[in-house]
């Protein structure tokens, strides 16, 4: 893989060239039987499902997956000293997908190596093509796994239009849901705790991480009920994840249950602005709930252990 085709990926196309990559996608991607479709985008050379009508599409026609968002929260994190200005340790991408977080980090030199967990086979079958095709073999590791609050056998449901929105569903009774996730099919998936999962397993010591990047569509509280003690040992480490109220609910975690265990593990979070950052003591997270109480709506949220500006 060449860095420099990378970087030099326009991936904020005007009116036109979205027009005619959106053409594109349409007549030699997803009218034609479902394949593999390979494309080069600003978060690497990247392998998608021909059929997934949201993600891979984004990926056709802008070229890239959140990067903005991504060099912006890296760019806090360094100036509030999480993060240092040179390419080091590792992150843990909790809820991998196709894995283009991870190589968008690693190809752009913020981290020397990356730990993405994925429980769809078929999508971790992409992940595993992805470390190929940007030659990061040896920086970028996978697991076929789901991280919860115990260990054990999942169910997992499978979006059929979005293949980034695959969740884990919760035990018992499942309600109807905004996106007809009660007619969802349904597969089995392995799950662990990240408390339980050893530096071997990994492939990285555990000292060497510096940031989790998780998306795993509302099961965030599971999986940080079984980090407590990763979280504990490892103060310094902040989570940023995808804070989607209406998913947190549906896996089962309540408002006041999700409150309570961020309580415990961190001291705030920060958010993004138009012209800035901002950072919130732990307690209004409540508040966030309120304003984000809506199926279509979520925000990236950065969890960590900072006292708040004086």
């Amino acid at each position: 893989m060449n860095i420099q085709s990378v970087k030099s990926i326009n991936f904020h196309p005007g009116k036109l060239l979205r027009l005619g990559r959106k053409i594109a996608w349409f007549f030699t991607v997803y009218i034609w039987p479902k394949h593999d479709a390979t494309v080069l985008t600003r978060n690497g050379y990247l392998a998608f499902n021909s059929k997934d009508k949201t993600t891979g599409r984004i990926l056709h026609v802008y070229r890239n997956h959140e990067f903005d968002e991504m060099v912006r929260y890296i760019d806090m994190l360094r100036k509030e000293g999480f993060l240092t200005e040179r390419t080091d340790g590792a992150m843990l991408d909790v809820g991998g997908y196709i894995g283009m977080s991870s190589t968008g980090f690693l190809l752009d030199g913020v981290f020397e190596k990356s730990v993405a967990f994925e429980p769809s086979p078929e999508n971790f079958r992409l992940l595993k093509q992805n470390i190929a095709h940007n030659d990061l073999q040896k920086r970028m590791f996978g697991l076929n796994i789901a991280l919860s609050d115990s260990e054990g056998v999942l169910e997992f449901e499978l979006s059929n239009k979005n293949y980034g929105d695959h969740r884990i569903r919760k035990t018992g009774e499942v309600e109807a849901g905004f996106y007809d996730e009660q007619d969802r099919h349904v597969i089995k998936v392995p799950a662990k705790t990240l408390d339980s999962l050893s530096e071997q397993e990994l492939g990285i010591s555990l000292d060497e991480v510096r940031l989790i990047w998780m998306d795993i569509q509302g099961h965030e509280g599971k999986f940080l009920k079984g980090a407590q003690t990763f979280l504990k040992n490892h103060p310094s480490v902040p989570v940023a994840m995808e804070f989607w109220p209406y998913a947190i609910k549906r896996s089962g975690v309540s408002r006041e249950a999700f409150i309570s265990l961020v309580s415990d593990m961190f001291t705030g979070y920060y958010m993004l602005g138009e012209d800035g950052y901002q950072y919130f003591t732990v307690g209004q997270i409540g508040d966030l709930f309120d304003r984000e109480d809506d199926p279509e709506r979520g925000s990236t949220v950065v969890f960590a252990n900072r006292p708040a500006p004086e």
